[in-house]
């Protein structure tokens, strides 16, 4: 039957984790036309430092958002 994954930043609560679980179940249940009971679902806290974006560790950009690299074609607001 159905698995979730989620890998979100730690720090969430277990209320919101528990509100996570529970919205996530509800809806796949009704996609997949399977009981609630069938629905696992896995979530994993991870530490900023640990995950990465644009190339970019997380806990750098929550510290300073403008340290992410412009995009390859991104001509800085320049024609």
């Amino acid at each position: 039957m159905p698995v979730i994954s989620v890998d979100w930043w730690k720090g969430n609560d277990r209320a919101q984790r528990q509100e996570l679980v529970s919205e996530l179940t509800a809806c796949v249940s009704r996609i997949a036309g399977c009981p609630k009971e069938a629905v696992t679902v896995i979530v994993r806290d991870v530490e900023p430092g640990h995950w990465g974006k644009g190339g970019v560790l997380a806990d750098v950009l929550l510290a300073d958002p403008s340290a992410v690299p412009p995009a390859p074609n991104d001509t800085g607001g320049q024609p």
